[in-house]
């Protein structure tokens, strides 16, 4: 994958996938703060719909909408590390559309003993679509806080 980056701005960013809600704070954007649901039901496109890997996800307020199809971070303590790309791509995908991101990313973690395990699934580039909008290219660098 060619890093378009190389000349991009880096946002500072915080971010939180709560047991209750997923917060999401990128430099020069308002917060995005919405429920820690997921759900891979088909649906049209909504705040928080993302495709990757060639499943459609919806993070959010829209995937509690779905009704029983939905999962919850506060279901198991592993799902902060299990859902951690998922729900962060679906917080991102409730911002404004950018061709790229380029987060310096800090994020939560409250059980240090998955501090290595978060970290190697949020550290990286990836290629994905947010709100139906064209591919999107996001590179990762996140540092964790307890």
């Amino acid at each position: 994958m060619s890093n378009i980056h190389a000349l991009q701005k880096i946002f500072p960013a915080g971010f939180d996938n709560g047991y209750g809600s997923l917060k999401l704070l990128v430099d020069g954007n308002d917060i995005v703060r919405v429920p820690s649901y997921i759900s891979s039901v088909e649906m049209e496109d909504v705040p928080g719909r993302v495709v990757f890997n060639g499943t459609a996800y919806t993070v959010g307020e829209s995937a509690f909408r779905t009704g029983y199809h939905f999962e919850r971070n506060t279901d198991h303590n592993e799902n902060k590390v299990n859902n951690a790309l998922i729900t962060l791509l679906g917080a991102l995908a409730h911002l404004p559309h950018r061709k790229a991101w380029h987060l310096k990313l800090v994020v939560s973690l409250h059980d240090v003993g998955l501090a290595d395990e978060l970290k190697q699934v949020l550290n990286g580039e990836f290629v994905t679509v947010l709100r139906q909008a064209n591919s999107w290219s996001l590179l990762f660098e996140p540092f964790l806080t307890a």
